[in-house]
């Protein structure tokens, strides 16, 4: 018999961190849990809670060891396979585990650097993962959870992942769906938003009258950042100043200018992006790998222009044209970067005409569909004890 969302059903959401204001996996997770409580009876259970939402129910999973991670991995895939057991019509999992129904997965697989490699680097490789508890720690992890076995199913957050997963699991086709992350932001009104932008521009001694960009991103060096301050020493543009938003560390960003480094503001984690987005004109996001990108749809719901890796190395990318954004098919070359850069900073029509089109693209992606999707997957499940 399979499981019936038609329903109510006791649901058990697994995720290290439920943070409203972490990265793309965390959000994700909590605002599917929210729909998901809606109609269903929701528990969630994590290392660290720190979001309280509504008709939730939450279980602190004991975070016994920081370091080494891998060992936290283990062991809060133990804890939670005993804290559910045999408790739950379904268990879904954002994280890394051996034992859920369903698995949402943010992150490319372990497996694809090996399998992707030349034969010599596969050798290399090989010998890289035999000689660390890490790395095999984390791909037997991986191989438990990416079993395709009857009652467990996948989702991605996007098709770009889907083909990674499927290059290293091929036998995992046909248990494996896609849904897109959507998008939360409310509206402010055109008054609030000239506030904000006032506002901060004032607090970090900004010009109003300055072209700013906007960086956005838990991991400096992956997610472009050196290729973005290289642009822009390029440019050289007096009147160009950037945000940078997100977990890093600023003295690992190299800078041969100083005058661009005085206009680099690094703001370190932001609670209220909300307010953030219009004290900048344009987002840039020249990532080398990622599975989605929710700050990009989050700046295009905003009205903010978008300068993004295509769809070879971002998962949002697959939704976006010319006609909506400044797409880069070589997010490591400085000079497409900056030619991008400076086509919207001088010309203000341009700039007029992408703003438009990305509030239109954003609000055909919405947390609804992903909500939608996610249930159709609860149907494929059979009912019968978890997996261990």
């Amino acid at each position: 018999m399979r499981i019936d969302v038609a329903k109510r059903l006791r649901i058990a959401i697994l995720i290290r961190h439920y943070d409203r204001s972490g990265g793309g996996a965390e959000r994700y997770c909590v605002e599917l849990s929210e729909r998901i409580a809606e109609t269903h009876e929701v528990h969630v259970f994590a290392q660290k809670i720190s979001t309280q939402s509504p008709n939730i129910t939450f279980h602190p999973i004991p975070l016994r060891v920081k370091r080494p991670r891998f060992i936290n991995q283990l062991l809060f895939s133990r804890d939670t396979r005993k804290a559910t057991e045999g408790q739950y019509d379904l268990v879904h999992s954002h994280d890394m585990v051996t034992h859920a129904n369903i698995y949402t997965l943010h992150v490319p697989c372990i497996k694809t650097q090996w399998s992707q490699a030349p034969a010599w680097e596969k050798m290399i490789l090989a010998l890289g993962i035999l000689s660390s508890p890490r790395k095999i720690a984390y791909l037997w992890l991986e191989q438990r959870e990416l079993r395709p076995v009857e009652h467990r199913h996948f989702i991605t957050v996007s098709e770009y992942l889907t083909r990674n997963i499927l290059d290293s699991y091929p036998a995992l086709k046909g248990h494996i769906s896609v849904a897109h992350p959507g998008i939360n932001i409310q509206p402010h009104s055109t008054e609030e938003r000239k506030q904000f932008r006032k506002t901060f521009r004032q607090q970090h001694s900004i010009p109003k009258e300055a072209f700013v960009l906007l960086f956005v991103a838990h991991g400096f060096k992956r997610k472009g950042l050196p290729t973005l301050i290289k642009a822009l020493e390029q440019l050289n543009h007096k009147n160009i100043h950037l945000l940078v938003a997100g977990r890093g560390d600023p003295a690992t960003i190299n800078f041969e200018n100083s005058e661009i480094h005085s206009r680099t503001h690094f703001l370190g984690t932001v609670q209220d992006m909300e307010k953030l987005y219009p004290a900048a004109d344009t987002l840039v996001h020249p990532t080398l790998g990622d599975t989605y990108g929710m700050a990009v749809l989050e700046a295009m719901s905003q009205g903010l222009p978008v300068i993004v890796s295509s769809a070879r190395y971002c998962g949002i990318s697959e939704h976006l044209s010319s006609e909506n954004a400044l797409l880069l098919d070589h997010p490591t070359n400085p000079d497409e970067l900056s030619e991008k850069i400076n086509s919207l900073a001088i010309s203000p029509k341009k700039h007029k005409e992408l703003s438009a089109n990305s509030i239109k693209i954003s609000h055909v992606i919405d947390w609804k569909n992903t909500l939608s999707s996610t249930l159709t997957s609860y149907n494929t499940i059979q009912i019968q004890p978890q997996l261990s």
